[in-house]
Protein backbone atom coordinates (compact mmCIF):
# COMPACT_ATOMS: atom_id res chain seq x y z
CA UNK A 1 0.00 0.00 0.00
CA UNK A 2 0.79 3.60 -0.49
CA UNK A 3 -0.18 4.53 2.73
CA UNK A 4 -1.17 2.01 5.56
CA UNK A 5 -4.60 3.65 5.82
CA UNK A 6 -4.84 5.36 2.31
CA UNK A 7 -7.12 2.70 -0.11
CA UNK A 8 -4.66 2.93 -2.99
CA UNK A 9 -2.54 -0.43 -3.88
CA UNK A 10 0.59 0.15 -5.97
CA UNK A 11 0.88 -2.60 -8.92
CA UNK A 12 3.04 -5.57 -8.46
CA UNK A 13 5.66 -5.97 -11.13
CA UNK A 14 7.66 -8.66 -9.65
CA UNK A 15 5.65 -10.96 -12.66
CA UNK A 16 6.80 -10.59 -16.33
CA UNK A 17 4.09 -9.29 -18.90
CA UNK A 18 3.76 -11.00 -22.53
CA UNK A 19 5.32 -8.50 -24.67
CA UNK A 20 3.38 -10.23 -27.89
CA UNK A 21 0.28 -10.31 -30.08
CA UNK A 22 -2.52 -13.49 -29.17
CA UNK A 23 -1.23 -14.70 -33.01
CA UNK A 24 2.47 -14.58 -31.91
CA UNK A 25 1.14 -16.34 -28.89
CA UNK A 26 -0.60 -19.02 -30.61
CA UNK A 27 2.27 -19.98 -32.89
CA UNK A 28 4.24 -20.42 -29.72
CA UNK A 29 1.42 -23.03 -28.17
CA UNK A 30 1.91 -24.67 -31.67
CA UNK A 31 5.23 -25.16 -31.40
CA UNK A 32 5.71 -26.00 -28.00
CA UNK A 33 2.93 -28.35 -28.12
CA UNK A 34 2.28 -29.25 -31.79
CA UNK A 35 0.43 -32.97 -31.09
CA UNK A 36 -1.27 -31.28 -28.07
CA UNK A 37 -5.39 -31.61 -28.07
CA UNK A 38 -6.06 -27.41 -28.61
CA UNK A 39 -9.87 -27.89 -29.37
CA UNK A 40 -12.41 -30.16 -28.46
CA UNK A 41 -16.38 -30.04 -29.27
CA UNK A 42 -19.27 -32.84 -29.01
CA UNK A 43 -20.38 -34.14 -32.49
CA UNK A 44 -23.16 -36.05 -31.62
CA UNK A 45 -22.06 -38.76 -28.83
CA UNK A 46 -18.27 -38.28 -29.30
CA UNK A 47 -16.00 -36.13 -28.70
CA UNK A 48 -14.12 -34.30 -31.62
CA UNK A 49 -11.14 -32.34 -31.33
CA UNK A 50 -8.31 -30.54 -32.92
CA UNK A 51 -4.33 -30.18 -32.28
CA UNK A 52 -2.57 -26.91 -31.95
CA UNK A 53 -0.55 -27.50 -35.43
CA UNK A 54 -3.93 -28.14 -36.94
CA UNK A 55 -5.70 -25.16 -35.05
CA UNK A 56 -3.23 -22.85 -36.38
CA UNK A 57 -2.90 -24.23 -40.15
CA UNK A 58 -7.02 -23.22 -39.58
CA UNK A 59 -6.10 -20.00 -38.37
CA UNK A 60 -3.74 -19.19 -40.95
CA UNK A 61 -5.64 -20.23 -43.59
CA UNK A 62 -8.47 -17.95 -42.51
CA UNK A 63 -5.97 -15.20 -41.55
CA UNK A 64 -4.89 -15.30 -45.80
CA UNK A 65 -8.62 -15.41 -46.69
CA UNK A 66 -9.30 -12.29 -45.01
CA UNK A 67 -6.58 -10.41 -46.12
CA UNK A 68 -7.94 -11.31 -50.08
CA UNK A 69 -10.95 -9.50 -48.85
CA UNK A 70 -9.67 -6.68 -46.40
CA UNK A 71 -7.16 -4.74 -44.56
CA UNK A 72 -5.67 -5.37 -41.90
CA UNK A 73 -6.89 -2.86 -39.11
CA UNK A 74 -10.54 -3.89 -40.81
CA UNK A 75 -13.36 -4.97 -37.93
CA UNK A 76 -14.70 -8.11 -38.58
CA UNK A 77 -18.22 -9.03 -37.18
CA UNK A 78 -19.21 -12.57 -35.83
CA UNK A 79 -22.90 -12.51 -34.71
CA UNK A 80 -23.30 -16.33 -33.60
CA UNK A 81 -23.58 -18.64 -30.57
CA UNK A 82 -20.60 -20.53 -29.39
CA UNK A 83 -18.68 -22.32 -32.23
CA UNK A 84 -16.09 -24.14 -33.40
CA UNK A 85 -15.71 -21.42 -36.26
CA UNK A 86 -15.97 -18.58 -34.09
CA UNK A 87 -13.13 -20.09 -32.17
CA UNK A 88 -10.65 -20.46 -35.00
CA UNK A 89 -12.04 -17.20 -36.52
CA UNK A 90 -10.81 -15.17 -33.40
CA UNK A 91 -7.48 -16.50 -34.10
CA UNK A 92 -7.57 -15.85 -37.89
CA UNK A 93 -8.41 -12.37 -37.19
CA UNK A 94 -5.55 -11.97 -34.69
CA UNK A 95 -3.19 -13.25 -37.10
CA UNK A 96 -4.41 -11.20 -39.83
CA UNK A 97 -3.70 -8.04 -37.85
CA UNK A 98 -7.70 -7.31 -38.02
CA UNK A 99 -9.93 -6.57 -35.16
CA UNK A 100 -12.98 -8.62 -33.72
CA UNK A 101 -16.35 -6.58 -32.93
CA UNK A 102 -18.87 -9.28 -32.05
CA UNK A 103 -22.13 -8.66 -31.60
CA UNK A 104 -24.69 -10.65 -29.12
CA UNK A 105 -27.14 -13.03 -30.79
CA UNK A 106 -29.52 -12.18 -28.16
CA UNK A 107 -29.52 -8.41 -29.89
CA UNK A 108 -32.35 -6.93 -31.71
CA UNK A 109 -32.02 -5.50 -35.03
CA UNK A 110 -32.12 -2.13 -33.40
CA UNK A 111 -29.08 -3.04 -31.28
CA UNK A 112 -27.06 -4.31 -33.98
CA UNK A 113 -27.67 -1.55 -36.43
CA UNK A 114 -26.28 0.96 -33.76
CA UNK A 115 -22.76 -1.53 -32.76
CA UNK A 116 -22.68 -1.75 -37.34
CA UNK A 117 -23.00 2.43 -37.67
CA UNK A 118 -19.89 2.93 -34.60
CA UNK A 119 -17.43 -0.16 -35.81
CA UNK A 120 -18.23 -0.15 -39.79
CA UNK A 121 -17.26 -3.70 -40.08
CA UNK A 122 -16.01 -4.87 -43.60
CA UNK A 123 -17.58 -8.28 -43.39
CA UNK A 124 -19.91 -10.02 -40.72
CA UNK A 125 -19.63 -13.52 -40.38
CA UNK A 126 -22.86 -15.00 -39.34
CA UNK A 127 -23.85 -18.36 -37.40
CA UNK A 128 -26.97 -19.39 -34.79
CA UNK A 129 -28.33 -17.71 -32.14
CA UNK A 130 -28.75 -19.58 -28.64
CA UNK A 131 -32.44 -21.31 -29.63
CA UNK A 132 -30.52 -22.36 -32.75
CA UNK A 133 -32.26 -19.98 -34.93
CA UNK A 134 -29.85 -18.77 -37.89
CA UNK A 135 -29.14 -15.31 -37.84
CA UNK A 136 -28.57 -14.74 -41.76
CA UNK A 137 -31.40 -13.38 -42.99
CA UNK A 138 -31.39 -10.93 -40.53
CA UNK A 139 -27.72 -9.61 -40.99
CA UNK A 140 -28.12 -9.45 -44.53
CA UNK A 141 -31.06 -6.77 -44.05
CA UNK A 142 -28.95 -4.77 -41.67
CA UNK A 143 -25.55 -5.30 -43.69
CA UNK A 144 -26.36 -6.18 -47.02
CA UNK A 145 -25.34 -9.80 -49.09
CA UNK A 146 -22.11 -8.57 -50.07
CA UNK A 147 -20.88 -8.58 -46.25
CA UNK A 148 -22.66 -11.15 -45.04
CA UNK A 149 -20.42 -14.50 -44.78
CA UNK A 150 -22.48 -17.71 -43.48
CA UNK A 151 -19.78 -19.16 -40.36
CA UNK A 152 -20.78 -22.64 -41.36
CA UNK A 153 -18.24 -24.47 -43.65
CA UNK A 154 -15.69 -21.81 -42.89
CA UNK A 155 -12.55 -24.21 -42.70
CA UNK A 156 -13.80 -25.68 -46.19
CA UNK A 157 -14.25 -21.91 -47.43
CA UNK A 158 -10.82 -20.61 -45.94
CA UNK A 159 -9.08 -23.86 -47.32
CA UNK A 160 -9.65 -22.15 -50.83
CA UNK A 161 -7.31 -19.04 -49.70
CA UNK A 162 -3.64 -18.95 -51.34
CA UNK A 163 -0.74 -18.52 -48.54
CA UNK A 164 0.36 -15.05 -48.43
CA UNK A 165 2.85 -13.34 -46.21
CA UNK A 166 0.85 -12.10 -42.89
CA UNK A 167 1.14 -8.89 -41.70
CA UNK A 168 3.60 -8.19 -38.74
CA UNK A 169 1.18 -6.80 -35.71
CA UNK A 170 1.98 -5.42 -32.60
CA UNK A 171 0.76 -6.34 -28.94
CA UNK A 172 0.11 -2.28 -29.26
CA UNK A 173 -2.29 -2.98 -32.08
CA UNK A 174 -6.20 -2.96 -32.14
CA UNK A 175 -7.68 -6.57 -31.14
CA UNK A 176 -11.09 -6.34 -29.94
CA UNK A 177 -13.95 -4.13 -30.01
CA UNK A 178 -16.15 -5.66 -27.10
CA UNK A 179 -19.66 -4.06 -26.84
CA UNK A 180 -20.98 -2.94 -23.56
CA UNK A 181 -23.98 -1.08 -22.38
CA UNK A 182 -23.89 2.68 -22.59
CA UNK A 183 -25.18 4.78 -19.52
CA UNK A 184 -26.37 7.14 -21.80
CA UNK A 185 -28.86 4.00 -23.70
CA UNK A 186 -26.25 3.52 -26.40
CA UNK A 187 -23.97 0.64 -26.45
CA UNK A 188 -20.42 1.49 -26.57
CA UNK A 189 -17.06 -0.20 -27.67
CA UNK A 190 -14.31 -0.78 -25.57
CA UNK A 191 -10.75 -1.10 -27.29
CA UNK A 192 -8.79 -3.78 -26.30
CA UNK A 193 -5.03 -4.22 -27.68
CA UNK A 194 -3.39 -7.39 -28.09
CA UNK A 195 -1.55 -6.18 -25.36
CA UNK A 196 -4.45 -6.06 -23.03
CA UNK A 197 -5.99 -9.33 -24.10
CA UNK A 198 -3.16 -11.35 -24.21
CA UNK A 199 -1.92 -10.34 -20.68
CA UNK A 200 -5.26 -10.33 -19.07
CA UNK A 201 -5.92 -14.10 -20.32
CA UNK A 202 -2.44 -14.52 -18.84
CA UNK A 203 -2.68 -13.19 -15.17
CA UNK A 204 -6.09 -14.94 -14.82
CA UNK A 205 -4.62 -18.50 -15.88
CA UNK A 206 -1.45 -17.53 -13.55
CA UNK A 207 -3.95 -16.92 -10.62
CA UNK A 208 -5.44 -20.21 -10.79
CA UNK A 209 -2.07 -22.36 -11.72
CA UNK A 210 -3.44 -23.13 -14.89
CA UNK A 211 -0.74 -25.60 -17.41
CA UNK A 212 -0.57 -27.51 -20.59
CA UNK A 213 -2.55 -30.36 -19.26
CA UNK A 214 -5.57 -28.47 -18.10
CA UNK A 215 -9.33 -28.93 -20.46
CA UNK A 216 -10.70 -25.59 -19.75
CA UNK A 217 -14.71 -26.02 -19.62
CA UNK A 218 -16.76 -22.92 -19.45
CA UNK A 219 -19.98 -22.10 -21.59
CA UNK A 220 -18.92 -18.46 -21.22
CA UNK A 221 -20.19 -16.93 -24.92
CA UNK A 222 -17.34 -15.91 -27.07
CA UNK A 223 -18.58 -12.63 -27.65
CA UNK A 224 -18.40 -11.49 -24.10
CA UNK A 225 -14.53 -10.72 -22.82
CA UNK A 226 -14.90 -14.05 -20.58
CA UNK A 227 -15.02 -16.29 -23.46
CA UNK A 228 -13.27 -14.15 -26.29
CA UNK A 229 -9.88 -13.00 -23.29
CA UNK A 230 -10.01 -15.25 -20.27
CA UNK A 231 -11.31 -18.22 -22.00
CA UNK A 232 -10.00 -19.24 -25.41
CA UNK A 233 -6.69 -17.11 -24.92
CA UNK A 234 -5.89 -18.12 -21.56
CA UNK A 235 -5.69 -21.86 -22.88
CA UNK A 236 -3.78 -21.36 -25.21
CA UNK A 237 -1.12 -18.96 -23.33
CA UNK A 238 -0.94 -21.96 -21.44
CA UNK A 239 -1.01 -24.56 -23.96
CA UNK A 240 -4.56 -26.60 -22.42
CA UNK A 241 -7.35 -27.30 -24.21
CA UNK A 242 -10.53 -25.48 -25.11
CA UNK A 243 -13.84 -27.35 -25.19
CA UNK A 244 -16.44 -25.49 -26.71
CA UNK A 245 -20.37 -25.20 -25.83
CA UNK A 246 -22.53 -23.38 -27.86
CA UNK A 247 -24.99 -22.47 -24.97
CA UNK A 248 -25.02 -23.61 -21.53
CA UNK A 249 -27.22 -26.75 -21.07
CA UNK A 250 -26.98 -28.34 -17.40
CA UNK A 251 -27.08 -31.97 -18.86
CA UNK A 252 -24.79 -31.12 -21.66
CA UNK A 253 -22.39 -29.43 -19.86
CA UNK A 254 -22.02 -32.68 -17.33
CA UNK A 255 -21.62 -35.00 -20.14
CA UNK A 256 -18.79 -32.55 -21.82
CA UNK A 257 -17.17 -32.56 -17.97
CA UNK A 258 -17.50 -36.35 -18.19
CA UNK A 259 -16.48 -36.86 -21.84
CA UNK A 260 -13.31 -34.31 -21.89
CA UNK A 261 -12.24 -34.89 -18.63
CA UNK A 262 -12.71 -31.41 -17.89
CA UNK A 263 -9.75 -29.98 -15.28
CA UNK A 264 -11.02 -26.32 -15.33
CA UNK A 265 -14.77 -25.54 -15.17
CA UNK A 266 -16.65 -21.73 -14.15
CA UNK A 267 -19.90 -19.77 -15.43
CA UNK A 268 -21.78 -17.16 -13.44
CA UNK A 269 -23.69 -18.78 -10.59
CA UNK A 270 -26.96 -19.76 -11.75
CA UNK A 271 -24.90 -22.05 -14.32
CA UNK A 272 -23.06 -23.44 -11.78
CA UNK A 273 -26.70 -23.57 -9.85
CA UNK A 274 -27.89 -25.55 -12.80
CA UNK A 275 -25.15 -28.03 -13.10
CA UNK A 276 -25.66 -28.93 -9.09
CA UNK A 277 -29.61 -29.31 -9.68
CA UNK A 278 -29.04 -31.53 -12.66
CA UNK A 279 -30.47 -35.32 -12.59
CA UNK A 280 -27.47 -36.25 -13.93
CA UNK A 281 -25.20 -34.41 -10.99
CA UNK A 282 -23.33 -37.05 -8.77
CA UNK A 283 -20.65 -35.66 -5.93
CA UNK A 284 -17.44 -37.06 -6.41
CA UNK A 285 -17.55 -37.87 -9.79
CA UNK A 286 -15.15 -35.60 -11.29
CA UNK A 287 -11.22 -34.67 -10.72
CA UNK A 288 -11.41 -30.91 -11.31
CA UNK A 289 -8.63 -28.18 -10.02
CA UNK A 290 -10.97 -25.10 -9.68
CA UNK A 291 -13.85 -23.79 -10.51
CA UNK A 292 -14.25 -20.28 -11.45
CA UNK A 293 -17.28 -17.60 -10.47
CA UNK A 294 -17.91 -14.06 -11.60
CA UNK A 295 -20.07 -12.01 -13.41
CA UNK A 296 -22.17 -11.49 -10.26
CA UNK A 297 -22.35 -12.23 -6.38
CA UNK A 298 -21.84 -15.49 -5.20
CA UNK A 299 -23.50 -16.37 -2.16
CA UNK A 300 -21.54 -18.52 0.80
CA UNK A 301 -23.96 -21.44 0.21
CA UNK A 302 -23.65 -21.60 -3.32
CA UNK A 303 -19.49 -21.40 -2.47
CA UNK A 304 -19.17 -24.17 0.27
CA UNK A 305 -21.34 -26.46 -1.57
CA UNK A 306 -19.17 -26.06 -4.57
CA UNK A 307 -16.07 -26.64 -2.90
CA UNK A 308 -17.29 -29.56 -1.05
CA UNK A 309 -19.04 -31.82 -3.82
CA UNK A 310 -16.61 -31.08 -6.33
CA UNK A 311 -13.37 -30.96 -3.59
CA UNK A 312 -11.73 -28.38 -5.25
CA UNK A 313 -11.14 -24.93 -4.90
CA UNK A 314 -13.28 -21.34 -5.76
CA UNK A 315 -12.13 -18.56 -7.33
CA UNK A 316 -13.83 -15.67 -7.50
CA UNK A 317 -12.63 -12.93 -10.61
CA UNK A 318 -13.65 -9.51 -11.07
CA UNK A 319 -12.91 -7.96 -14.39
CA UNK A 320 -15.02 -5.24 -16.61
CA UNK A 321 -15.26 -5.24 -20.80
CA UNK A 322 -12.68 -2.33 -20.22
CA UNK A 323 -10.14 -3.91 -18.10
CA UNK A 324 -10.25 -8.02 -18.61
CA UNK A 325 -8.60 -8.81 -14.70
CA UNK A 326 -8.81 -6.62 -11.52
CA UNK A 327 -8.66 -9.02 -8.91
CA UNK A 328 -8.63 -12.37 -8.37
CA UNK A 329 -8.90 -14.87 -5.22
CA UNK A 330 -6.33 -17.26 -4.60
CA UNK A 331 -6.07 -21.19 -3.56
CA UNK A 332 -6.52 -21.41 -0.08
CA UNK A 333 -9.70 -18.59 0.54
CA UNK A 334 -12.33 -19.20 2.53
CA UNK A 335 -16.08 -19.52 1.84
CA UNK A 336 -16.87 -16.36 3.77
CA UNK A 337 -14.22 -14.43 2.10
CA UNK A 338 -15.19 -15.91 -1.23
CA UNK A 339 -19.05 -14.76 -1.01
CA UNK A 340 -17.46 -11.38 0.33
CA UNK A 341 -15.20 -10.09 -2.26
CA UNK A 342 -14.06 -10.25 -5.19
CA UNK A 343 -10.34 -11.30 -4.39
CA UNK A 344 -7.03 -9.59 -4.28
CA UNK A 345 -6.12 -7.31 -6.64
CA UNK A 346 -3.56 -8.61 -9.33
CA UNK A 347 0.31 -8.00 -10.85
CA UNK A 348 0.38 -4.89 -12.56
CA UNK A 349 -2.81 -3.78 -11.57
CA UNK A 350 -2.67 0.07 -9.71
CA UNK A 351 -5.78 0.10 -7.88
CA UNK A 352 -7.39 3.07 -5.55
CA UNK A 353 -10.94 3.90 -3.98
CA UNK A 354 -12.11 7.76 -4.68
CA UNK A 355 -14.53 9.71 -2.90
CA UNK A 356 -17.13 10.30 -6.36
CA UNK A 357 -17.94 13.87 -5.04
CA UNK A 358 -14.00 14.87 -4.41
CA UNK A 359 -11.71 12.95 -6.43
CA UNK A 360 -9.98 12.76 -3.42
CA UNK A 361 -8.44 8.92 -2.23
CA UNK A 362 -10.68 7.64 0.35
CA UNK A 363 -9.18 4.93 3.46
CA UNK A 364 -8.73 1.13 3.59
CA UNK A 365 -12.50 -0.44 4.49
CA UNK A 366 -14.58 3.29 3.60
CA UNK A 367 -16.48 2.95 -0.07
CA UNK A 368 -15.82 4.95 -2.71
CA UNK A 369 -15.18 4.38 -6.52
CA UNK A 370 -13.51 2.07 -7.88
CA UNK A 371 -10.59 3.08 -10.41
CA UNK A 372 -7.90 0.92 -11.73
CA UNK A 373 -4.77 1.97 -13.85
CA UNK A 374 -1.85 -0.35 -15.69
CA UNK A 375 -1.68 -2.35 -19.06
CA UNK A 376 -4.69 -4.19 -19.03
CA UNK A 377 -6.74 -0.83 -19.39
CA UNK A 378 -8.69 -0.08 -22.50
CA UNK A 379 -7.31 2.08 -24.96
CA UNK A 380 -10.64 3.62 -24.55
CA UNK A 381 -14.08 3.30 -26.68
CA UNK A 382 -13.71 2.59 -30.07
CA UNK A 383 -14.57 5.97 -31.72
CA UNK A 384 -16.37 7.96 -29.42
CA UNK A 385 -13.59 10.33 -27.65
CA UNK A 386 -15.66 11.73 -25.33
CA UNK A 387 -16.94 8.88 -23.27
CA UNK A 388 -13.42 7.74 -23.38
CA UNK A 389 -12.47 11.44 -22.18
CA UNK A 390 -15.48 10.68 -19.41
CA UNK A 391 -14.32 7.36 -18.62
CA UNK A 392 -10.33 7.37 -18.02
CA UNK A 393 -8.81 10.40 -16.98
CA UNK A 394 -5.87 12.73 -17.51
CA UNK A 395 -3.72 10.42 -14.71
CA UNK A 396 -4.79 7.18 -16.81
CA UNK A 397 -7.32 5.75 -14.16
CA UNK A 398 -10.40 4.09 -15.32
CA UNK A 399 -13.29 4.56 -13.48
CA UNK A 400 -15.19 1.51 -12.92
CA UNK A 401 -18.30 3.22 -12.06
CA UNK A 402 -18.22 0.48 -9.26
CA UNK A 403 -18.84 1.74 -5.39
CA UNK A 404 -16.26 -0.90 -3.56
CA UNK A 405 -13.66 -0.54 -0.98
CA UNK A 406 -9.76 -2.11 -0.41
CA UNK A 407 -8.71 -3.39 2.71
CA UNK A 408 -4.75 -3.56 4.12
CA UNK A 409 -4.58 -7.21 2.31
CA UNK A 410 -5.51 -6.10 -0.99
CA UNK A 411 -9.33 -7.34 -1.19
CA UNK A 412 -11.74 -5.93 -3.15
CA UNK A 413 -15.26 -5.63 -2.47
CA UNK A 414 -18.01 -4.41 -4.49
CA UNK A 415 -20.69 -2.81 -2.51
CA UNK A 416 -22.90 -1.39 -5.36
CA UNK A 417 -22.58 0.44 -8.70
CA UNK A 418 -22.19 4.29 -9.22
CA UNK A 419 -23.82 3.37 -12.73
CA UNK A 420 -27.00 1.50 -11.23
CA UNK A 421 -25.71 -1.39 -13.81
CA UNK A 422 -28.50 -4.64 -13.09
CA UNK A 423 -26.45 -7.98 -13.98
CA UNK A 424 -29.09 -10.68 -14.87
CA UNK A 425 -26.98 -14.14 -15.14
CA UNK A 426 -24.37 -12.32 -15.51
CA UNK A 427 -25.29 -9.85 -18.25
CA UNK A 428 -24.78 -6.03 -17.30
CA UNK A 429 -27.98 -4.26 -18.03
CA UNK A 430 -28.13 -0.84 -17.89
CA UNK A 431 -31.42 0.76 -16.60
CA UNK A 432 -31.06 4.10 -18.92
CA UNK A 433 -31.11 1.86 -21.88
CA UNK A 434 -34.12 0.13 -20.98
CA UNK A 435 -36.09 3.47 -19.63
CA UNK A 436 -34.96 4.73 -23.36
CA UNK A 437 -37.00 2.01 -24.71
CA UNK A 438 -40.07 2.07 -22.57
CA UNK A 439 -40.27 5.70 -22.90
CA UNK A 440 -40.18 5.21 -26.76
CA UNK A 441 -44.18 4.00 -25.82
CA UNK A 442 -46.69 6.56 -26.88
CA UNK A 443 -48.67 5.70 -23.72
CA UNK A 444 -45.32 5.83 -21.04
CA UNK A 445 -44.63 9.52 -19.57
CA UNK A 446 -42.08 7.99 -16.83
CA UNK A 447 -40.07 5.37 -16.21
CA UNK A 448 -37.42 3.74 -13.69
CA UNK A 449 -36.00 0.88 -13.85
CA UNK A 450 -33.90 -1.05 -11.24
CA UNK A 451 -32.49 -4.76 -10.33
CA UNK A 452 -34.77 -7.07 -8.11
CA UNK A 453 -33.28 -9.76 -6.26
CA UNK A 454 -33.61 -12.95 -8.00
CA UNK A 455 -32.40 -16.48 -6.01
CA UNK A 456 -31.64 -18.24 -9.82
CA UNK A 457 -30.48 -15.18 -11.57
CA UNK A 458 -29.21 -12.85 -9.09
CA UNK A 459 -31.26 -9.93 -10.16
CA UNK A 460 -34.21 -9.65 -12.20
CA UNK A 461 -35.50 -6.08 -14.59
CA UNK A 462 -37.94 -4.28 -12.60
CA UNK A 463 -39.83 -1.50 -14.11
CA UNK A 464 -41.80 1.46 -12.60
CA UNK A 465 -43.99 3.50 -14.97
CA UNK A 466 -46.28 6.36 -14.47
CA UNK A 467 -48.83 6.03 -17.81
CA UNK A 468 -49.15 9.66 -19.94
CA UNK A 469 -52.78 11.44 -18.71
CA UNK A 470 -55.45 8.56 -19.84
CA UNK A 471 -53.38 6.54 -21.74
CA UNK A 472 -54.11 3.13 -20.97
CA UNK A 473 -50.92 0.26 -21.11
CA UNK A 474 -50.55 -3.64 -19.65
CA UNK A 475 -47.23 -5.12 -18.84
CA UNK A 476 -48.27 -7.43 -22.21
CA UNK A 477 -48.39 -4.28 -24.05
CA UNK A 478 -44.89 -2.97 -22.76
CA UNK A 479 -43.04 -6.35 -22.70
CA UNK A 480 -43.94 -6.89 -26.15
CA UNK A 481 -42.77 -3.00 -26.97
CA UNK A 482 -39.59 -3.79 -25.12
CA UNK A 483 -38.46 -6.52 -26.81
CA UNK A 484 -38.48 -5.02 -30.17
CA UNK A 485 -35.91 -2.82 -29.31
CA UNK A 486 -34.09 -4.97 -26.10
CA UNK A 487 -32.07 -8.41 -26.40
CA UNK A 488 -34.69 -11.02 -23.72
CA UNK A 489 -32.58 -10.51 -20.86
CA UNK A 490 -32.87 -6.67 -20.54
CA UNK A 491 -36.91 -6.97 -21.00
CA UNK A 492 -38.50 -5.91 -17.41
CA UNK A 493 -39.92 -8.85 -15.95
CA UNK A 494 -41.82 -6.95 -13.01
CA UNK A 495 -43.91 -4.31 -12.90
CA UNK A 496 -45.58 -1.49 -11.10
CA UNK A 497 -47.72 1.53 -12.01
CA UNK A 498 -47.32 4.21 -10.13
CA UNK A 499 -49.44 7.84 -10.53
CA UNK A 500 -46.01 9.55 -9.15
CA UNK A 501 -42.25 9.15 -8.62
CA UNK A 502 -40.31 9.83 -5.26
CA UNK A 503 -37.95 12.44 -6.33
CA UNK A 504 -34.53 13.67 -4.76
CA UNK A 505 -33.76 16.85 -3.30
CA UNK A 506 -32.86 17.70 -7.21
CA UNK A 507 -36.30 16.86 -8.58
CA UNK A 508 -34.61 12.91 -9.79
CA UNK A 509 -36.23 10.22 -9.39
CA UNK A 510 -35.35 8.30 -6.23
CA UNK A 511 -34.30 5.31 -7.38
CA UNK A 512 -33.54 4.02 -3.69
CA UNK A 513 -36.88 4.44 -3.44
CA UNK A 514 -38.55 3.16 -6.21
CA UNK A 515 -36.41 -0.23 -5.32
CA UNK A 516 -38.49 0.13 -1.79
CA UNK A 517 -41.60 0.13 -3.38
CA UNK A 518 -40.95 -3.18 -5.21
CA UNK A 519 -40.23 -4.67 -1.74
CA UNK A 520 -43.52 -3.46 -0.49
CA UNK A 521 -46.15 -4.32 -2.98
Amino acid sequence: MTNASLAHRLPDTSQSLMDCSLGEALRLAAGHYPDRTALAWSEGDELATMTYSEMLGHAEALAFWLLERAEPGARIGIWSRNSVEWALLELGIALAGMVVASWNPGWTDFECQHAEALSGPALVFVGEDTRGVCLADRCRAIVGEARTIPLAGLRALAATAAPQDLPAVSPDDLFLIQFTSGTTGRAKGAALSHRNAVNGAMLRANALGADETDVWLNPSPLNHMGGAISMLPGAVLTGGCYVVMNRFDAGEYLRLMRLAGATRIGGVPTVLLGVLEHPDWQAGTFRLRSIGAGGAQVPQPLVERLMREFDCPVFVTYAQSECPMISSSVAGDPPQLLAETCGRVLPHVELKIIDPATGETVRCGETGEVCVRGPLVMMGYYAQEEATAATIDVQGFLHTGDLGTLDEAGYVRIQGRKRDVIIRGGENIYPAEVEDALLAHDAVEQAAVVGYPDERWGQQVAAAIRLRGSALADTSDLEKHAALRLAHFKVPRRWLFVDSFPLTPNGKIAKVEVEKLFVEN
